[in-house]
């Protein structure tokens, strides 16, 4: 689906040139999935691209298309060819123009009837417009007959030049590679090209050419999942299961009662109507309970109340008002999806995989995976899971061209399956997947390693702060991870709710919130997942049989959990993940941590933030935060010539 978006070029197979996808016919399946929910989340992406957009007028469900590629419709592109034998450079306006001037491909000279092919170059600007190169006249009056194109032996486009064959006049090649846009000039770099409507001209097959931006998803099918996402009462359901608050683990989460009490205390009817009696504000058992929960009588408690007690998320004022000033809607519709995912999809623990080995006589194996605890644990991982049917949807809706940062966002042309209708392509699969959860504790000592001001209780939302850590003293680590254990954890696990913001689509932080801590511990962690995910992620392609390009990876970072799953698209499950995790799962873990931190180009990486394509950076397909934020300090600790200090996750966790 990614190749063959409309506006993308692709090289067509047994040499027939190069071609431009003109559209995608679609089959819909708009009734198969939550159309207002999804284009909020793209409405927000989009509203927050740095370089602006181009054509999304409105997010109205009913004015986009959701729809699966079926067929592929494309047009020979560019129009541009260079002679095989001659060199001389012939240009057409369009396939008629070609067609009726030159439907053989040969040379126009007269006497050479070479075969003429494509220049492989396009110029694209960020705007979001593509041209083939525009072939000059000699300003001797040699017209465009002996025009050839002269690279100099260079792959930087800015030394290309057209040359006269006969008399020498040349021109450079950016001089006639302008766009006639009005792009907003406040998003135009300092690049003096680019400035003037200059265009950027590479080979069509760079990324540079066409960026697709895509949203992917969890493809929950959960019985009342809309509702569930649309009350603040789903919403804390979701919150509630993830934290273990629910005495009984098998209750469905749409089944919860947040009013039931956790844990409830012994007390006999008779004493309940003894204070219904003797005190005259209170009349019901529920409000006889009350009154000898206030007196402290009672200790137990309700959900509610404990989600209240350990959680600083602002609430909506109405269901109504804007999400994206709503913690608890952000929160709690990515706890909700985690804890749905666990409940509903079909998974299974390092304990039931070690069980199944022995059952069928695997000894070996069960072995081997029976020691696998111990490794996680010193890795900061507190739990593996394997996932055969792992759903996964992926929405494109757009594309830029030219530089990722300030290029302009364009969706879409209409097809000839939607009408009027914006498309948005849909590609649903059911993979493999392998879904790792780090240990709450562990995390939160390296918080309090990188950010000492957390031992502060003015610094921290919420009454939970975390001890002090001298990480130059091994005893002293030790010490504040014992304090850290002590807490319950889903004190812990909330006090990591409390200090997560959202994160955006573009690996950006709200760093500007009420609470700068916040922001700050925000960035810290996701940038520790999100380098972890691709550690293993790259890793694992080098053990599992699957190409890189192949893996994927799904974040949940409030659950302090990430998801890589096979991306190829097959009708089965060739069961290579599953292999990986039982067999292989502590080489995966401790090739990690040995040479996950080698880079071929330190100490020049790492002094410019640790992260580039020789040691961090996947496929843009297996990305959905554009390979950024990224470190490896974050995980390996601070480079010698990083210029800074910073405790790593598997530093810190060495010393325990």
């Amino acid at each position: 689906m990614f190749q063959f978006l409309p506006g993308n070029t692709f090289d067509y197979s047994d040499g027939r040139g190069i071609w431009r996808v003109s559209y995608l016919e679609t089959d819909s399946i708009g009734g198969e999935i939550d159309r207002g929910y999804i284009l909020n989340k793209i409405e927000y992406r989009v509203r927050n691209w740095d370089g602006g957009q181009m054509g999304f007028s409105t997010f109205d469900p009913e004015r986009y298309h959701f729809g699966r590629p079926d067929d592929v419709r494309a047009d020979l592109f560019p129009l541009t060819f260079r002679c095989q034998r001659c060199d001389r450079a012939h240009q057409y306006y369009d396939i008629d123009d070609l067609e009726t001037k030159n439907s053989g491909l040969t040379c126009e000279r007269g006497g050479c009837d070479g075969e003429l092919r494509q220049y492989q170059f396009v110029s694209v600007h960020r705007c979001g417009e593509i041209q083939g190169l525009n072939v000059p006249r000699c300003s001797n009056g040699h017209g465009q007959k002996y025009i050839k194109l002269d690279t100099q032996g260079s792959q930087k486009s800015g030394k290309f030049k057209w040359v006269c064959a006969i008399c020498g006049w040349d021109i450079p090649v950016k001089f006639l590679q302008n766009c006639d846009c009005d792009y907003d000039e406040e998003h135009a770099s300092d690049d003096e090209d680019d400035a003037s409507g200059g265009m950027y001209t590479t080979v069509h097959r760079a990324s540079s050419v066409y960026y697709p931006h895509y949203l992917t998803t969890v493809n929950l099918r959960s019985a009342g999942l809309g509702e569930l996402r649309s009350t603040q009462e789903g919403l804390r359901k979701g919150i509630a299961a993830y934290l273990g608050l629910v005495a009984d683990a098998e209750i469905p989460v749409r089944s919860i009662d947040l009013n039931a009490e956790t844990e409830p205390d012994e007390i006999s009817e008779e004493e309940l109507a003894h204070v219904i009696v003797s005190e005259d504000d209170v009349s019901t058992m529920a409000g006889a309970r009350e009154h000898l929960r206030e007196e402290g009588v009672l200790t137990s408690t309700t959900l509610n109340r404990r989600l209240d007690e350990i959680l600083e998320l602002e609430e909506a004022a109405d269901e109504n008002e804007n999400e994206e000033e709503n913690q608890l809607a952000d929160a709690g519709d990515e706890l909700l999806q985690y804890s749905l995912s666990k409940e509903e999809l079909t998974s299974r623990s390092l304990d039931e995989l070690e069980e199944i080995a022995r059952d069928r006589g695997f000894t070996a194996k069960a072995n081997r995976i029976e020691t696998y605890p111990n490794i996680l644990t010193n890795a900061g991982i507190g739990d593996v899971r394997v996932i055969e049917d792992f759903p996964i949807q992926t929405f494109v809706y757009g594309y830029t061209r030219g530089s990722r940062q300030d290029a302009q966002i364009r969706p879409f042309t209409t097809n000839n399956s939607d009408a009027n209708d914006r498309p948005i392509f849909v590609d649903t699969a059911e993979s493999e997947a392998v879904q790792f959860e780090l240990d709450p504790a562990h995390i939160l000592l390296w918080i309090a390693a990188t950010h000492p001001e957390t031992s502060d209780p003015a610094a921290v939302a919420g009454d939970v702060t975390l001890p002090s850590v001298d990480v130059s003293s091994p005893g002293a680590v030790q010490h504040a991870k014992s304090e850290i254990d002590e807490m319950d954890e889903e004190v812990q696990r909330a006090f990591i709710i409390n200090h997560l913001t959202e994160v955006d689509g573009f690996g950006r932080f709200n760093t500007e919130t009420e609470n700068s801590m916040a922001g700050e511990i925000t960035e810290t962690v996701f940038t520790l997942m999100h380098t972890m995910s691709h550690v293993f992620l790259k890793q694992a392609s080098t053990i599992s049989g699957f190409d890189r390009t192949n893996l994927s990876e799904y974040l949940f970072p409030r659950a302090l959990s990430f998801v890589i799953y096979a991306n190829n698209r097959n009708d089965f499950n060739i069961g290579g993940i599953t292999t990986m995790v039982e067999q292989q799962l502590d080489t995966l873990i401790t090739q990690a941590q040995s040479v996950g931190n080698d880079c071929v180009y330190d100490p020049v990486c790492s002094r410019r933030g640790g992260a580039c394509l020789s040691c961090l950076h996947v496929s843009e397909i297996s990305c959905s935060y554009f390979n950024q934020v990224l470190g490896r300090q974050y995980l390996y600790g601070s480079h010698r010539h990083s210029g800074e200090e910073r405790p790593g996750f598997w530093e810190l966790a060495e010393m325990l």
